[in-house]
């Protein structure tokens, strides 16, 4: 009987948690530079995706001149990654975002669902010794859930990473840059 109890006590925890979003960020959990094959499989095979559409967004003058009037600056090509379910119905998108660190490049890969709400955050790329906090899920899981919709500003809706600052900003401007492209294109 004592165990029975315990069972369905930790039942409801999981079952709870499922259901409150806790799924999110499983490469930022790992707290480690995976490899963008790693990335694609967790952040969409994992979430039911049988295939996968590679695509390239361009932002042209237009584009460019819309993102930034959202605040958003960008330019150049960024590459999507769509997961598809078996019948072809998209599961979940990641953007591959590229950015300048303090010390060094930051690659950083952005995980929305269909309706561009982010779920997932991870590192190809982490050029940065002291800026490693920002790459851990005390600080990523902020990011959970948020869409263009959604101020994501460092100080006011982010909490920076202390003696981070600057890899803080980094990020949030790569999570904002995904959410706003992928609001633009899809």
């Amino acid at each position: 009987m004592k165990y029975t109890v315990y069972a369905l006590v930790l039942a409801f925890v999981v079952f709870a948690m499922a259901g409150s979003g806790a799924a999110f960020s499983q490469v930022a959990r790992k707290n480690e530079v995976i490899s963008l094959r790693d990335g694609l499989k967790i952040m969409l095979q994992e979430h039911g995706a049988a295939s996968l559409k590679k695509l390239t967004v361009s932002v042209d003058a237009e584009k460019a001149k819309e993102l930034k009037s959202r605040g958003v600056e960008a330019e150049g090509s960024y590459t999507v990654y769509q997961g598809l379910d078996g019948d072809g119905i998209l599961v979940g998108s990641v953007l591959i975002i590229n950015e300048e660190g303090k010390e060094g490049p930051l690659q950083v890969l952005v995980a929305l669902n269909p309706e561009g709400a982010v779920y997932d955050t991870g590192f190809t790329v982490f050029g940065e010794d002291k800026g490693k906090p920002a790459m851990g899920w005390q600080f990523l899981r902020q990011f959970q859930d948020k869409g263009a919709g959604d101020a994501i500003a460092l100080g006011d809706d982010i909490d920076g990473v202390s003696g981070a600052t600057w890899t803080s900003t980094s990020v949030v401007s790569a999570v904002n840059r995904a959410v706003h492209l992928y609001d633009a294109f899809f």
